[in-house]
Protein backbone atom coordinates (compact mmCIF):
# COMPACT_ATOMS: atom_id res chain seq x y z
CA UNK A 1 0.00 0.00 0.00
CA UNK A 2 2.94 2.47 1.08
CA UNK A 3 4.20 1.81 -2.48
CA UNK A 4 1.24 2.75 -4.17
CA UNK A 5 0.85 6.27 -2.43
CA UNK A 6 4.39 6.75 -3.13
CA UNK A 7 4.39 6.31 -7.12
CA UNK A 8 1.02 7.94 -7.46
CA UNK A 9 2.65 11.19 -5.26
CA UNK A 10 5.67 10.46 -7.93
CA UNK A 11 3.59 10.80 -11.25
CA UNK A 12 2.21 13.95 -9.24
CA UNK A 13 5.58 15.39 -8.44
CA UNK A 14 6.43 14.46 -12.13
CA UNK A 15 3.15 16.32 -14.05
CA UNK A 16 3.53 19.15 -11.69
CA UNK A 17 7.32 19.27 -12.82
CA UNK A 18 6.21 18.81 -16.60
CA UNK A 19 3.59 21.19 -16.81
CA UNK A 20 4.23 23.97 -14.63
CA UNK A 21 7.79 24.04 -12.90
CA UNK A 22 10.60 23.02 -15.26
CA UNK A 23 8.77 25.15 -18.08
CA UNK A 24 8.43 28.38 -16.37
CA UNK A 25 11.87 27.61 -14.67
CA UNK A 26 13.42 27.66 -18.37
CA UNK A 27 11.18 30.84 -19.31
CA UNK A 28 12.96 32.64 -16.45
CA UNK A 29 16.85 31.23 -17.00
CA UNK A 30 16.10 32.45 -20.67
CA UNK A 31 14.92 35.91 -19.68
CA UNK A 32 17.35 36.33 -17.31
CA UNK A 33 20.19 35.38 -20.33
CA UNK A 34 18.25 37.84 -22.55
CA UNK A 35 17.81 40.83 -20.23
CA UNK A 36 21.99 41.13 -19.27
CA UNK A 37 21.91 38.49 -16.74
CA UNK A 38 19.77 40.82 -14.18
CA UNK A 39 16.81 38.37 -11.98
CA UNK A 40 14.95 41.42 -11.49
CA UNK A 41 13.93 42.56 -15.06
CA UNK A 42 14.20 38.55 -15.39
CA UNK A 43 11.09 38.46 -13.22
CA UNK A 44 9.35 41.83 -14.54
CA UNK A 45 9.52 40.04 -17.56
CA UNK A 46 8.37 36.71 -16.34
CA UNK A 47 4.94 38.31 -14.92
CA UNK A 48 3.69 39.95 -17.63
CA UNK A 49 4.28 37.48 -20.60
CA UNK A 50 2.06 34.77 -18.00
CA UNK A 51 -0.50 37.99 -17.28
CA UNK A 52 -0.93 38.22 -20.91
CA UNK A 53 -1.37 34.27 -21.07
CA UNK A 54 -3.80 34.83 -18.55
CA UNK A 55 -5.88 37.79 -20.10
CA UNK A 56 -9.05 35.95 -21.34
CA UNK A 57 -9.06 34.60 -17.94
CA UNK A 58 -9.52 37.81 -16.36
CA UNK A 59 -11.60 39.35 -19.13
CA UNK A 60 -13.91 36.69 -18.14
CA UNK A 61 -13.72 37.42 -14.69
CA UNK A 62 -14.35 40.98 -15.26
CA UNK A 63 -17.31 40.23 -17.68
CA UNK A 64 -18.46 37.69 -14.59
CA UNK A 65 -18.10 40.32 -11.96
CA UNK A 66 -20.67 42.65 -14.42
CA UNK A 67 -23.37 40.04 -14.83
CA UNK A 68 -23.33 39.34 -11.44
CA UNK A 69 -23.97 42.96 -10.28
CA UNK A 70 -26.57 43.11 -12.69
CA UNK A 71 -28.92 40.67 -11.31
CA UNK A 72 -28.04 41.53 -8.03
CA UNK A 73 -31.54 43.48 -7.57
CA UNK A 74 -33.54 40.36 -8.79
CA UNK A 75 -31.18 38.53 -6.56
CA UNK A 76 -32.20 40.70 -3.46
CA UNK A 77 -35.79 40.87 -4.28
CA UNK A 78 -35.62 36.62 -3.89
CA UNK A 79 -33.61 37.05 -0.75
CA UNK A 80 -36.79 39.07 0.73
CA UNK A 81 -38.79 36.78 -0.72
CA UNK A 82 -38.07 33.71 0.71
CA UNK A 83 -36.01 34.33 3.48
CA UNK A 84 -37.74 31.51 5.42
CA UNK A 85 -37.61 28.99 2.97
CA UNK A 86 -33.75 28.25 2.07
CA UNK A 87 -34.48 25.30 -0.54
CA UNK A 88 -36.88 27.58 -3.04
CA UNK A 89 -34.22 30.52 -2.36
CA UNK A 90 -31.39 28.32 -3.63
CA UNK A 91 -33.55 27.06 -6.60
CA UNK A 92 -34.76 30.47 -7.08
CA UNK A 93 -30.67 31.71 -7.29
CA UNK A 94 -30.10 29.13 -9.98
CA UNK A 95 -32.52 30.09 -12.20
CA UNK A 96 -31.65 33.49 -12.45
CA UNK A 97 -27.55 32.39 -12.71
CA UNK A 98 -28.93 29.93 -15.74
CA UNK A 99 -31.06 32.97 -17.28
CA UNK A 100 -28.44 35.28 -17.20
CA UNK A 101 -25.79 32.47 -18.16
CA UNK A 102 -23.97 33.98 -14.90
CA UNK A 103 -21.37 31.55 -13.36
CA UNK A 104 -21.03 32.62 -9.39
CA UNK A 105 -17.93 30.23 -8.93
CA UNK A 106 -16.35 32.16 -11.94
CA UNK A 107 -14.16 34.27 -9.83
CA UNK A 108 -12.62 31.31 -7.67
CA UNK A 109 -11.96 29.88 -11.03
CA UNK A 110 -9.83 32.39 -12.33
CA UNK A 111 -8.10 32.25 -8.70
CA UNK A 112 -7.74 28.59 -8.95
CA UNK A 113 -6.12 28.76 -12.19
CA UNK A 114 -3.54 31.29 -11.33
CA UNK A 115 -2.41 29.75 -7.95
CA UNK A 116 -0.26 26.75 -9.95
CA UNK A 117 1.61 29.86 -11.53
CA UNK A 118 2.51 31.28 -8.30
CA UNK A 119 3.51 28.13 -6.67
CA UNK A 120 5.83 27.68 -10.49
CA UNK A 121 7.03 31.05 -10.27
CA UNK A 122 8.40 30.83 -6.32
CA UNK A 123 9.82 27.82 -6.81
CA UNK A 124 12.00 29.27 -9.64
CA UNK A 125 12.66 32.01 -7.99
CA UNK A 126 13.61 30.03 -4.74
CA UNK A 127 15.55 27.50 -6.91
CA UNK A 128 17.86 30.21 -8.68
CA UNK A 129 18.69 31.94 -5.41
CA UNK A 130 19.97 28.86 -3.71
CA UNK A 131 21.24 26.98 -6.87
CA UNK A 132 24.51 27.61 -8.74
CA UNK A 133 24.27 26.79 -12.87
CA UNK A 134 25.32 23.09 -12.53
CA UNK A 135 22.27 22.07 -10.93
CA UNK A 136 19.88 23.60 -12.65
CA UNK A 137 21.86 23.19 -16.52
CA UNK A 138 20.18 19.31 -15.99
CA UNK A 139 16.96 21.45 -15.73
CA UNK A 140 17.18 23.32 -18.79
CA UNK A 141 15.36 22.25 -22.59
CA UNK A 142 17.92 23.64 -24.49
CA UNK A 143 22.27 23.72 -24.06
CA UNK A 144 22.17 27.83 -24.62
CA UNK A 145 20.54 28.42 -21.61
CA UNK A 146 23.16 26.34 -20.07
CA UNK A 147 26.20 28.66 -17.61
CA UNK A 148 29.51 26.99 -16.33
CA UNK A 149 28.75 24.46 -13.07
CA UNK A 150 30.16 27.26 -10.56
CA UNK A 151 28.11 30.13 -11.59
CA UNK A 152 25.62 31.55 -9.40
CA UNK A 153 23.17 34.00 -11.05
CA UNK A 154 23.56 37.53 -10.33
CA UNK A 155 20.53 38.50 -7.90
CA UNK A 156 21.18 42.30 -7.63
CA UNK A 157 18.75 44.70 -9.00
CA UNK A 158 19.39 48.29 -8.57
CA UNK A 159 19.98 48.84 -4.30
CA UNK A 160 18.34 45.34 -3.83
CA UNK A 161 19.04 41.26 -3.53
CA UNK A 162 16.18 40.03 -4.70
CA UNK A 163 17.13 36.95 -2.94
CA UNK A 164 16.66 38.34 0.36
CA UNK A 165 13.43 39.79 2.27
CA UNK A 166 13.44 42.78 5.00
CA UNK A 167 13.49 40.33 7.11
CA UNK A 168 16.92 39.48 6.77
CA UNK A 169 18.44 42.68 8.21
CA UNK A 170 18.30 44.36 11.32
CA UNK A 171 15.40 47.26 11.79
CA UNK A 172 18.92 49.40 12.58
CA UNK A 173 20.30 48.58 8.95
CA UNK A 174 19.78 51.39 6.80
CA UNK A 175 19.98 48.56 3.96
CA UNK A 176 16.50 47.71 4.94
CA UNK A 177 14.46 50.73 3.22
CA UNK A 178 14.22 49.33 -0.10
CA UNK A 179 12.81 46.32 0.94
CA UNK A 180 10.23 48.35 3.38
CA UNK A 181 9.45 49.90 0.54
CA UNK A 182 9.13 47.74 -2.00
CA UNK A 183 6.62 45.37 0.44
CA UNK A 184 4.42 48.54 1.01
CA UNK A 185 4.17 48.89 -2.67
CA UNK A 186 3.39 45.58 -3.11
CA UNK A 187 0.29 46.15 -0.98
CA UNK A 188 -0.84 49.34 -2.52
CA UNK A 189 -0.73 47.52 -5.84
CA UNK A 190 -2.80 44.37 -3.97
CA UNK A 191 -5.46 47.38 -3.11
CA UNK A 192 -5.93 48.56 -6.60
CA UNK A 193 -6.01 45.40 -8.52
CA UNK A 194 -8.65 44.02 -5.75
CA UNK A 195 -10.42 47.46 -5.80
CA UNK A 196 -10.65 47.79 -9.58
CA UNK A 197 -11.90 44.29 -9.68
CA UNK A 198 -15.01 44.65 -7.95
CA UNK A 199 -16.20 48.59 -9.78
CA UNK A 200 -19.46 47.63 -9.84
CA UNK A 201 -20.32 46.47 -6.22
CA UNK A 202 -17.75 49.58 -4.65
CA UNK A 203 -20.58 51.72 -4.46
CA UNK A 204 -22.97 48.99 -2.93
CA UNK A 205 -20.95 48.25 -0.43
CA UNK A 206 -20.39 51.90 0.33
CA UNK A 207 -24.06 52.04 0.41
CA UNK A 208 -24.58 49.29 3.05
CA UNK A 209 -21.98 50.83 5.42
CA UNK A 210 -23.34 53.98 5.70
CA UNK A 211 -27.01 52.11 5.99
CA UNK A 212 -25.23 50.42 9.05
CA UNK A 213 -23.78 53.81 10.49
CA UNK A 214 -26.87 55.17 10.30
CA UNK A 215 -29.17 52.18 12.55
CA UNK A 216 -26.19 52.21 14.74
CA UNK A 217 -26.09 56.22 15.44
CA UNK A 218 -30.22 55.78 15.71
CA UNK A 219 -29.96 53.12 18.21
CA UNK A 220 -29.47 55.05 21.75
CA UNK A 221 -28.04 51.81 23.21
CA UNK A 222 -25.50 49.09 22.35
CA UNK A 223 -27.28 45.83 22.35
CA UNK A 224 -29.81 48.06 19.91
CA UNK A 225 -27.32 48.36 17.80
CA UNK A 226 -25.77 44.85 17.89
CA UNK A 227 -28.84 43.52 16.59
CA UNK A 228 -29.65 46.32 13.56
CA UNK A 229 -26.31 44.53 12.49
CA UNK A 230 -27.60 41.18 13.12
CA UNK A 231 -30.76 42.17 11.30
CA UNK A 232 -28.98 42.93 7.89
CA UNK A 233 -29.63 40.71 4.78
CA UNK A 234 -26.81 38.41 4.56
CA UNK A 235 -26.03 39.82 1.60
CA UNK A 236 -25.47 43.13 2.77
CA UNK A 237 -23.05 41.70 5.78
CA UNK A 238 -21.19 40.24 2.80
CA UNK A 239 -20.38 43.46 1.01
CA UNK A 240 -19.17 44.74 4.34
CA UNK A 241 -17.26 42.24 4.39
CA UNK A 242 -15.63 42.14 0.92
CA UNK A 243 -15.08 45.89 2.03
CA UNK A 244 -13.22 44.89 4.96
CA UNK A 245 -11.07 41.92 2.59
CA UNK A 246 -10.35 44.97 0.04
CA UNK A 247 -8.04 46.51 2.92
CA UNK A 248 -7.08 43.24 4.86
CA UNK A 249 -5.61 41.56 1.71
CA UNK A 250 -3.26 44.17 1.29
CA UNK A 251 -1.93 44.38 4.66
CA UNK A 252 -1.58 40.80 4.67
CA UNK A 253 0.25 40.46 1.13
CA UNK A 254 2.90 43.67 2.37
CA UNK A 255 3.37 41.57 5.68
CA UNK A 256 4.32 38.35 3.45
CA UNK A 257 6.75 40.66 1.77
CA UNK A 258 8.62 41.55 4.27
CA UNK A 259 9.43 38.14 4.97
CA UNK A 260 8.31 37.96 8.39
CA UNK A 261 6.24 34.83 7.84
CA UNK A 262 8.50 32.73 6.08
CA UNK A 263 11.38 32.29 3.11
CA UNK A 264 9.96 34.79 0.68
CA UNK A 265 12.65 36.48 -1.16
CA UNK A 266 11.97 40.11 -3.00
CA UNK A 267 11.91 38.60 -6.50
CA UNK A 268 8.33 37.07 -5.72
CA UNK A 269 7.13 40.48 -3.90
CA UNK A 270 8.76 41.75 -7.13
CA UNK A 271 6.52 39.31 -8.96
CA UNK A 272 3.57 40.27 -6.99
CA UNK A 273 3.72 43.70 -7.27
CA UNK A 274 4.28 44.03 -11.15
CA UNK A 275 1.04 41.23 -11.06
CA UNK A 276 -0.89 43.79 -9.33
CA UNK A 277 -0.08 46.77 -11.08
CA UNK A 278 -0.46 44.78 -14.60
CA UNK A 279 -3.81 43.22 -13.63
CA UNK A 280 -4.79 46.99 -12.54
CA UNK A 281 -4.31 48.69 -16.07
CA UNK A 282 -5.52 45.70 -17.66
CA UNK A 283 -8.87 46.41 -15.99
CA UNK A 284 -9.11 49.72 -16.82
CA UNK A 285 -8.50 49.02 -20.58
CA UNK A 286 -11.06 46.19 -20.43
CA UNK A 287 -13.85 48.83 -18.88
CA UNK A 288 -13.09 51.67 -21.38
CA UNK A 289 -13.10 49.50 -24.57
CA UNK A 290 -16.47 48.08 -22.87
CA UNK A 291 -17.83 51.48 -22.61
CA UNK A 292 -16.59 52.53 -25.87
CA UNK A 293 -18.43 49.47 -27.48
Amino acid sequence: MGSFFVTIWSSIVSFWNIIFFHPILNILVGLYKISGSNFGIAVILLTIILRLLLWPLLKAQIQSAKNMAKIQPRIKEIQKKYKNDVLKLREEQMKIFKEEGVNPAGSCLSVVVQFPFLIGVYEAIIIMSHNNASYINKLMYFPFLHYPSNYHYNLSFFVINVGKAAADFSISNIQIVPYIILALLVGYSQYLSTKVSLPVTENKIEEEITSLEIKEAKDAKGKEAKKSALSMDPSDMGNIMTKQMLYIMPVFTAIISLGILGNIPSALSLYWMVQAFFIFFQSKIMTMGQKKS
